[in-house]
């Protein structure tokens, strides 16, 4: 297909001296075609069965990891790594999951010591999307709240006084119950924290209103960006979690106004629109308005922002005049920004949508340029796609084209005008609508249903055409009461049509796209929610390959795509040569599996063709016992970044719907466990008198969870590590340094000797440590073969520890081999739906915020796919979010609501 879009392109040159301008633009399309042969670039996206979750709940997914140009299914990568990073971006989850077809599913439970109630960043890529940047990995935002007995809720406002050497805040924060009762005479421990560092410590007492006032002062002028202030319930009796505040505060004067003239430059005598974006100090588009005014203080052009603070003008800039912007910021405040240098001599570009079906591109340039004998391109490409492309000499000042929108795919168009070096002078990105996107809809058995009834759905999926069609989809189905599924977020559509494709974050995308889908209402500069994409175009970044890598030297990607898993490494002798020919094996005792292969001329070699697999541990061996070393290729995380948009914390300032999530949750856990029913026992140890193998780890840490595992600053040891779990001295101790035995210990052997395994233990810090497990063994010992159970705890190692350290009393595992635990594959659970009859009784236990979730719908060759569910305890209405795709480029999105009522 690529081939085609090519010399479509080809055939619409328009240039004189044809054969010579053929050659360099063939040049052209060839570099960017090979780019995208060599490099070619995935996408993803994920649904989430809801937008936020609680502490014990199960956050559902599914993938859809496509090509980037026409966005089918990926051939390249068949495992997906998603992971869960808290506020501070340490990652506390991570799972590996397998792809069919570009499709996956899975989930991840949401309890443990490491997921405590915060702001997580949901993330997920492939391997080979690792070579592309932060701006190609899927990330969404999202609060895990815990629900307990003590859980408060929060309003805060805060006021800002401005002060000549410091400014002062006052926060007003008032506690109340889930039941909305105020939390009355409560004694409260407050910090006022900015990043890790404690600024203020406070105490106070809540009064009979719930309400803490707190004064505080900040350098003057100084940026509140990740203020929060942690809360506390300290009074005798209580248990409550610290909560954190965010401290929202913007000030207008510190507002980030940027201007970017369209087609990059400004220049000279050319009329030219310029587009501008308002941002707040919490990262939200801010509504402003102002004028320019030249170096003579005249007005030229007056502006206000449409919609998230983003907005354009239109301005004709003369030689050697400096223009600025006066704005008006809200509380009064004027401010003035630079506009950029006007440039004496150069081109402009500029594209408007003058129909359904047309694009009109100008070409402007200056005096100096007309009637040279330099030839330009104007290369037209959607996701990496060359679609149009044009060949150009200037015979006057100005050059307008006429392009066909359907020579675009639906999506961002890139159009760059090169010089004959191929440098590009301008560039423009414009959105192109053909309203293609396949239309799902979902009907039920009858208007309305009451509380555990079964509720049949049949979803229809047609092409715009109104043909019917096979597709791949998902569906979501959520109590609203509960959760509130916001229209303007993110989904499947914008995600892959828009947001995608552009750098950093943009506010309520939902909002272009929620419009009828009438191709008679195309998008126009008569069009409001047109004007505002064309501004979002004018000023956002956009992602894709940077014009020096296409026409530089060839990359050699550090990453390679996973098709399935693999065991991959290589054999090497003391100097670190190539053994080539080597034979090896692989053996695991759970699953049983033996593998052979042997090294390639490299000494590279790799295991394939493996059954599925979830926890599992390998042992990679050579033939070879001497002169031989086995290195495995690890699983290297990418270095990622928070996304600016971290979401409140679910108890402050909440909504109703939040509110009554959290009340369901807190009834669902009170009888779960009813303190009048149930008594919790201490948590047993039950050893059998004889093993065979060990216990599964009751530790286990890899690099990234250690080098986080620090209280405060001072940095842990080995010891410290395993103390946190257990108290280690009054245990046997059997040690494993880098595969080797150091040293065991028993408590019969007397303190001396398990104080020398404690002492190596405090030689390791942090640092030193990639990872460690420790787990409960059982070995036979003596004539009299006793039973004795040991902590066995096994380290590997960044460090070179030399022979001088120990001399190891046994081989754990021999010379040249290789313990290798990959990541397992996780394998996603069914989601539970109770099956209700006429005659079961009635509890009023059933709160399911999710009600139904299915994950893989296939429709039939005539559209349709059917399901059923039961309703739960709660009327009201429910939503269904039905996403998918045909698998061959083109995606839906629906979104509709059941009711449901009390017999």
């Amino acid at each position: 297909m690529r081939k085609v879009y090519i010399l479509l392109a080809l055939s619409l040159l328009s240039f004189t001296g044809f054969a010579q301008v053929n050659n360099g633009l063939m040049t052209t399309l060839s570099a960017v075609a090979g780019m995208r042969d060599r490099m070619p670039i995935e996408k993803l996206y994920l649904q989430l069965d809801k937008p936020y979750y609680a502490i014990g709940d199960t956050l559902r997914f599914k993938a859809y990891l496509l090509n980037g140009d026409f966005l089918k299914p990926s051939k390249k990568s068949g495992l997906l790594y998603v992971e869960l990073a808290d506020a501070l971006n340490k990652v506390v989850k991570r799972i590996t999951i397998r792809l069919a077809s570009g499709v996956g599913i899975g989930d991840i439970a949401l309890a443990g010591k490491n997921i405590p109630q915060g702001a997580y960043t949901l993330r997920a890529y492939s391997n080979w999307m690792k070579n592309f940047g932060d701006d190609f990995v899927f990330k969404k935002s999202l609060y895990i709240s815990s629900v307990n007995g003590s859980t408060m809720l929060v309003n805060a406002n805060f006021k800002l006084e401005d002060g000549s050497d410091k400014d002062r805040i006052t926060a007003n924060i008032r506690f109340i119950g889930l039941n909305g009762s105020p939390k009355q005479q409560r004694d409260m421990q407050l910090w006022v924290k900015q990043q890790d560092k404690t600024i203020y410590k406070f105490k106070a007492n809540t009064g009979t209103d719930g309400t803490v006032r707190l004064v505080f002062d900040i350098a003057a002028k100084s940026s509140v960006k990740n203020l929060i202030i942690q809360a506390q319930d300290i009074t005798v009796g209580a248990d409550t979690a610290a909560l954190t505040i965010p401290v929202t505060i913007n000030r207008p004067e510190n507002t980030d106004l940027q201007y970017l003239p369209e087609g990059g430059n400004m220049v000279a005598g050319i009329p030219i629109k310029i587009g501008f974006k308002a941002i707040n100090d919490d990262g939200k588009g801010i509504g402003i308005s102002g004028k320019i005014i030249n170096s003579k203080q005249q007005e030229v052009a007056a502006f206000q922002s449409t919609h998230k603070g983003m907005g354009s003008f239109e301005l004709v800039p003369q030689a050697g005049e400096s223009y600025t912007a006066k704005v008006s910021l809200p509380g009064n405040i004027s401010k003035s920004y630079a506009l950029p240098t006007v440039n004496p001599t150069g081109t402009a570009l500029r594209v408007n949508s003058v129909s359904k079906d047309q694009l009109e591109v100008t070409i402007n340039t200056t005096s100096d340029i007309i009637n040279t004998t330099g030839i330009y391109y104007l290369i037209g490409q959607t996701r990496g796609m060359v679609c149009y492309s044009s060949a150009i000499s200037f015979k006057g000042s100005v050059i307008k084209k006429m392009i066909a929108t359907d020579l675009f795919p639906t999506g961002i168009a890139h159009f760059t005008l090169l010089n004959s070096a191929n440098q590009p002078l301008n560039e423009r990105i414009v959105y192109i609508d053909h309203y293609d996107n396949l239309q799902l809809s979902v009907t039920t058995g009858k208007p309305g249903y009451s509380l555990r009834d079964s509720i049949g759905l049949t979803l229809q999926v047609k092409n715009k055409d109104g043909k019917p069609l096979r597709g791949n989809f998902s569906v979501a189905v959520t109590d609203d009461s509960q959760v509130n599924i916001d229209s303007l977020s993110n989904n499947i559509l914008t995600s892959l049509l828009l947001t995608s494709d552009l750098k950093g974050t943009v506010e309520e995308p939902g909002w272009y796209f929620e419009k009828d889908n009438n191709p008679d209402s195309y998008r126009d500069n008569s069009n409001n929610k047109a004007i505002a994409l064309d501004n979002l175009m004018l000023t956002q970044g956009w992602v894709g390959y940077d014009w020096k890598q296409v026409f530089g030297l060839p990359l050699t990607p550090e990453y390679e795509a996973e098709s399935d898993f693999k065991v991959k490494g290589r054999v090497s002798n003391l100097i670190n040569g190539s053994v080539n020919n080597t034979e090896l094996y692989l053996v695991s005792t759970k699953p049983e599996l033996w593998k052979t292969t042997k090294t390639d001329k490299n000494g590279r070699f790799t295991f394939s063709d493996f059954p599925p697999l979830d926890t599992i541990n390998f042992r990679v061996q050579t033939t070879r016992t001497f002169n031989v070393g086995i290195t495995v290729d690890e699983f290297i995380p990418p270095e990622l970044t928070l996304p600016k948009d971290m979401p409140m914390p679910w108890y402050v300032n909440s909504d109703s719907t939040r509110l009554n999530y959290a009340n369901k949750k807190q009834a669902a856990l009170d009888e779960t466990f009813d303190a009048g029913k149930s008594k919790l026992l201490n948590e047993v140890e039950i050893n059998s008198s004889k093993i065979y193998r060990p216990d599964p780890p009751y530790v286990s840490l890899n690099e990234e969870e250690i080098r986080n595992a620090r209280p405060g600053k001072k940095p842990l040891n080995l010891f410290d590590l395993l103390n946190q779990t257990d108290n280690i001295g009054r245990m046997n101790l059997r040690l494993i340094i880098d595969g080797k035995m150091y040293k065991s210990s028993t408590k019969a052997g007397g303190p001396a000797k398990t104080g020398e395994v404690v002492a190596f233990l405090e030689e390791f810090k942090t640092e030193d440590i990639k990872a460690f497990s420790a787990r409960k063994l059982v070995l036979e010992e003596g004539a009299k073969k006793i039973d004795r159970v040991y902590l066995q705890i096994s380290v590997t190692t960044n460090i070179n520890l030399g022979m001088d350290h120990f001399t190891p009393s046994e081989s754990a595992i021999p010379a040249g081999s290789y313990v290798y635990r990959p990541m397992p594959i996780s394998w996603p659970h069914k989601f539970y739906s109770p099956r209700y009859t006429v005659a079961s009784p009635f509890t009023g236990k059933d709160r399911r915020s999710t009600i139904f979730w299915e994950p893989n719908l296939i429709t039939d060759a005539t559209g349709k796919a059917s399901l059923s569910f039961y309703s739960a305890d709660l009327p009201g209405t429910y939503t269904v979010i039905m996403e998918g795709t045909d698998m061959n480029g083109n995606f839906g999105y629906s979104r509709q609501k059941i009711k449901v009522v009390k017999k």
